[in-house]
């Protein structure tokens, strides 16, 4: 169903999207009495294009797939919104609604509508239910909506009353024009001249008589009378002010109910749905002609929202129903993270609070929400926005702190997204100060400049750029670097090497004995790192027996490599029933048990079907068993 997401397209439409952006980025009016209740009425557009409506070309429309907002053409981060970070931290911050009049206003508004219920019978619903308003309206929260309403109700009555008076006026003038009618009927049948002999004659003067009777000719006389032409003309008259005082009602009519109608869409606009629902049931008492269809712009994006985002047309009955399942939305809301705190999972408890603010700011689950249930994610939220803050300022320390922190509060934070980009920009800020120090060894500094400026562009609190300062510094220090090389190189601390690369890299320059003791130690250690985040990423994909195996490969050339056997090691558990069958394949191919060394190999690679190493022993023990030669 759309209706969550065209609450929230609404929802966010009244909100200045002034964000810090964190994205890796044929009747045209009148009335018409035979229309029923469903039809959408559509207005024109006007042909001011450079005129704003709220309703008009300023409603945002929500991505879900993404969470942005597009918005006068731009597209923001939903979640990262500089006025919904002030307004979301100050609700966190505020006390539960639950002084004496505030429960006084909610039940208030509860008793308004029960009283304008659909399911109330009684016939002065409308009265008593307008005369709770102002109470209502005196209630600081209220924001004065009620006396809006109340002055809407205000307005539509007037305007119905004004259509009592125009009707009763139409039939005095219906009265007088049949009048006028048959007072000039009775004179053209009785009207007659004046000469004897055009007499008119009854029908009753003689059974042998031929019947005359013809109408009056002389001027003066029946319908060549100026009398008669007064009725006429009267008539006419009558008739014309007839039309003119139906067309005058009809337009009375459809303004206010225009007007009714635009406070109810700003009323779902400003997200007041309990004030919706008010509205919409007092339209129904004051208009009971069935008549509900909103009067919308056509081509405007309200009218779009509805028409094409929600599938169906908008009517009176429309605002009502959605304003009943936002309430019902933001109150799942609400007990989804009451729910989600007790399992303190607060990255999704935030999500679901923030979501039922946004839709639901003035509802009461939102508002009578306990501040101590909501200050168990304000500290939460705020480490969010600093995260954010540092990735967005390049203080990827901070953000890998917070990264730590975040984790270690909530059990459900997501931290992908954030990890990738630290990853990203401080691998990237690396790489130029490497190529720095190569250029660095090659006596062209001003290269080595360029790609300094470029690392401090991506990353200026990079460690690295002071290990660079030192060793410029240190360029006087060959002859220590030297040595240093020379004693960790005997002790076969390759690692050390590899991690002092660019200080030993100008101290041997020149040394060809040295230079290719340290090549091979880069290249060796570089092998070995790539085989091990290799294994990291196929094990965090979920294949761990191909991450196995990969370094078991590499582990055969370089068995004395801590870091590598330290992988090995945290990977054993996982992948144990594989490197066991592994083992006794190997052990049983040794001891010349071909039969059992190939069912061992089959179990490896029912287990890692992929498997290089069962491969091969299969192939070899086939081989074997048939008598053929090894290729």
């Amino acid at each position: 169903m759309k209706t969550p997401l065209l609450f929230l397209a609404l929802s966010l439409s009244i909100l200045p999207v002034a964000a810090q952006v964190y994205v890796p980025p044929k009747n045209e009016g009148g009335g018409n009495s035979n229309r029923n209740s469903t039809d959408t009425v559509v207005r024109p557009k006007s042909n001011n294009s450079n005129s704003g409506s709220v309703l008009g070309n300023e409603v945002g429309v929500y991505n879900p797939q993404d969470d942005t907002i597009s918005w006068n053409g731009s597209t923001w981060s939903a979640s990262d919104n500089r006025l919904f970070e002030a307004r979301f931290q100050k609700y966190l911050n505020e006390p539960e609604e639950s002084s004496e009049a505030a429960l006084e206003y909610r039940a208030t508004i509860r008793e308004i509508l029960d009283i304008l219920s659909p399911h109330n019978r009684n016939s002065d619903r409308l009265s008593k239910a307008a005369a709770l308003l102002p109470r209502a309206s005196s209630y600081p929260g209220d924001a004065r909506l009620c006396d809006s309403l109340t002055n809407a109700l205000f307005t539509a009555m007037l305007a119905r009353k004004d259509v009592r008076a125009t009707n009763a006026l139409m039939d005095a003038q219906e009265k007088e024009k049949w009048r006028l009618i048959k007072k000039g009927d009775w004179k053209t049948r009785t009207d007659t001249d004046r000469s004897v002999g055009n007499t008119t004659e009854g029908a009753g003067q003689g059974k042998n008589k031929k019947n005359n009777t013809k109408e009056a000719t002389e001027t003066g006389r029946g319908a060549q009378s100026l009398e008669y032409a007064e009725y006429l003309r009267r008539i006419a008259e009558i008739e014309g002010l007839k039309k003119t005082h139906q067309v005058k009602t009809e337009v009375k009519t459809e303004l206010a109910k225009i007007q009714y109608q635009a406070l109810m869409m700003q009323f779902f606009l400003q997200r007041r749905f309990e004030h919706v629902i008010m509205a919409s049931r007092f339209f129904n008492l004051i208009w009971k002609d069935g008549d509900g269809a909103l009067y919308l712009e056509k081509g405007s994006d309200i009218e779009k929202l509805f028409s094409e985002g929600a599938g169906f047309s908008p009517t009176v009955a429309t605002l009502d129903s959605l304003a009943s399942e936002a309430i019902r939305d933001v109150d799942k809301g609400v007990e989804a993270f009451k729910f989600l705190v007790e399992q303190k999972e607060l990255e999704s408890a935030s999500k679901r609070l923030a979501e039922s603010y946004l839709m639901g700011e003035f509802m009461p689950s939102v508002n009578t929400l306990e501040r101590t249930k909501k200050r168990k994610v304000l500290e939460f939220v705020r480490e969010s926005y600093v995260l954010l803050n540092s990735i967005d300022s390049k203080d990827y320390v901070t953000a890998s702190q917070k990264i730590n922190t975040l984790k270690s509060m909530a059990g459900d934070f997501d931290a992908t997204k954030a990890e990738a980009a630290v990853a990203t920009f401080t691998r990237a800020s690396d790489m130029h100060i490497m190529m720095a120090k190569n250029f660095l060894v090659d006596r062209k500094t001003e290269e080595a400049r360029t790609e300094v400026q470029k690392a401090m562009e991506i990353w200026p609190q990079n460690p690295k750029l002071v290990e660079f300062d030192q060793l410029v510094e240190a360029g006087g220090s060959m002859i220590q670097a030297r040595n240093d090389f020379d004693r960790l190189f005997s002790e076969q601390n390759y690692r050390e090497v590899f991690k002092r690369q660019y200080e030993f890299a100008p101290a041997i320059k020149g040394d060809s004995t040295r230079e290719d003791q340290f090549s091979q130690v880069i290249t060796n250690i570089t092998s070995i790192e790539r085989a091990v985040e290799g294994a990291k990423e196929m094990a965090r994909v979920g294949q761990p027996y191909a991450a196995w195996e990969k370094l078991d490969v590499v582990h055969q050339d370089f068995p004395k490599d801590p870091v590598l056997n330290q992988e090995l090691t945290r990977m054993a558990p996982e992948v144990a029933d594989f490197t066991r069958a592994l083992q006794d394949a190997t052990q049983h191919e040794k001891n010349g048990q071909v039969g059992s060394a190939l069912s061992m190999y089959y179990q490896a690679r029912h287990i890692h079907p992929m498997s290089t190493i069962a491969k091969e022993g299969i192939d070899r023990m086939s081989r074997r068993a048939l008598g053929l030669r090894a290729e």
